[in-house]
């Protein structure tokens, strides 16, 4: 794999720190797209990202993301601390811009308007109001069982869907849910949006003869991301489990699974577009820095 590197020194409060720019090559990342479909085109080629971008340290566990159009960039929230960053979305410099509330496991991040919404793994959400530095918890009838995750807020029906890494809440372990909490009613619906049944896409892997050990990150499929594609309305839902990205159409058909390269992006738990559809998916670090996968849609 080839990399042409950039660096560049980055003001970090007072301290002047390196930021890794990495501009792929045509070898790519050798991702693995499997289209669920005959005939079916990705407006992306995951395998050629723009841009792979090592984040600080402070986003070594980055985890919830999202496009701040006022600001044109980007927003994420690191697991562990009750702060809200700010991550310049073409060099990847980033900034503490709020402290909504203490330490803890947050892991999906939305902005409404003056407010961002973050998900706590437990379900509780936090609306915070970056008019008035003010923040409220509203509690879901999700619990650490169901270990919320993935959060995207929907303009069409002013509701914020929740992807579930655990349970969902009929507790059917072969099921992936994705539930809507209606901002209007301050209600979480008890019906899933979207299922998914990860022994249906174990059994197409087992008759599309995909290698063993695609079938094998198949059986770990877990939500930890989502977003809606702004011209499409496909959902693109992330699953660090695996390293995967799965797209489902409006209309609840399965359209492509995406296999990343698990050393590039060994837990992708962060996904969001830009006002020009360009695709974001930020990976925790594990052992080193959080990494910010850009990618360009196909012309």
């Amino acid at each position: 794999m080839n990399f042409e590197e950039t660096i560049k020194m980055v003001k970090i409060g007072s301290k002047l720190l390196p930021l890794l720019i990495l501009l792929c090559s045509c070898n790519g990342l050798d991702s693995q797209v499997v289209e669920f479909t005959k005939g079916g085109s990705s407006l992306y080629d995951y395998d050629k990202p723009a841009a792979v971008i090592v984040l600080n340290s402070e986003l070594q566990e980055i985890s919830g993301l999202d496009y701040d159009s006022a600001n044109d960039a980007l927003i994420a929230i690191n697991d562990e601390k009750g702060n809200i960053y700010q991550i310049d979305k073409d060099s990847g410099e980033s900034k503490k811009i709020y402290e909504f509330h203490k330490n803890g496991d947050y892991e999906g991040i939305a902005k409404v308007g003056k407010h961002i919404f973050v998900l706590k793994s437990n379900g509780t959400l936090y609306r915070f109001n970056t008019k008035k530095d003010k923040t409220k918890e509203f509690e879901t009838k999700l619990s650490r069982k169901n270990d919320a995750e993935g959060l995207f807020y929907s303009q069409d029906d002013n509701s914020l869907l929740i992807a579930c890494k655990g349970l969902p809440l009929n507790e059917k372990k072969s099921k992936k849910a994705v539930y809507r909490f209606l901002l209007d009613e301050e209600k979480l619906q008890k019906d899933p949006l979207i299922e998914i049944n990860v022994d249906k896409l174990q059994e197409w892997a087992e008759e599309k003869e995909l290698q063993n050990s695609l079938q094998w990150r198949i059986k770990r499929f877990s939500p930890s991301g989502i977003a809606q594609h702004p011209t499409t309305n496909n959902y693109y839902i992330l699953s660090a489990r695996g390293s995967m990205l799965l797209v489902i159409s409006e209309n609840q058909k399965l359209v492509r699974l995406v296999f990343f390269n698990a050393m590039m992006l060994p837990q992708p738990e962060g996904i969001c577009f830009d006002r020009d559809n360009k695709l974001f998916i930020a990976s925790e670090g594990k052992a080193g820095n959080g990494k910010l996968i850009v990618i360009k849609p196909k012309r």
